[in-house]
């Protein structure tokens, strides 16, 4: 039973994590919010690149929060350590997309 709290509770975190990178990628991506990300990534970005630098690092704070949701599902039922697996894939995936999408748009 002490195993099942403590999962409870990693899960409970991993939850709150999904849902502020979530609502971070979406105000991102559909209310073009830069100001949520560090000056020196949007610091040269061009204002007719914008929609599409918002819509790859939205969707990558999306698929981060995807991760870190799935994981926080997958912890609480399997309480297990496989359960890092889409967290690790999210983090991996959401990372190139915004490392992506400076390098792209912010030269």
């Amino acid at each position: 039973m002490g195993d099942f709290i403590w999962f409870l509770i990693i899960g409970i975190v991993l939850a709150v994590l999904s849902f502020l990178f979530i609502r971070m990628g979406i105000l991102i991506w559909k209310k073009q919010k830069t100001t949520l990300m560090h000056d020196y990534h949007v610091d040269k970005l061009k204002e007719e690149d914008k929609p599409a630098f918002c819509k790859l690092a939205g969707i990558g704070m999306l698929v981060i929060g995807a991760g870190f949701g799935l994981t926080a599902i997958w912890t609480v039922i399997a309480g297990s350590l496989l359960s890092l697996i889409p967290l690790t894939i999210g983090l991996v995936v959401g990372i190139v997309m915004l490392v992506m999408a400076v390098r792209k748009y912010n030269r």
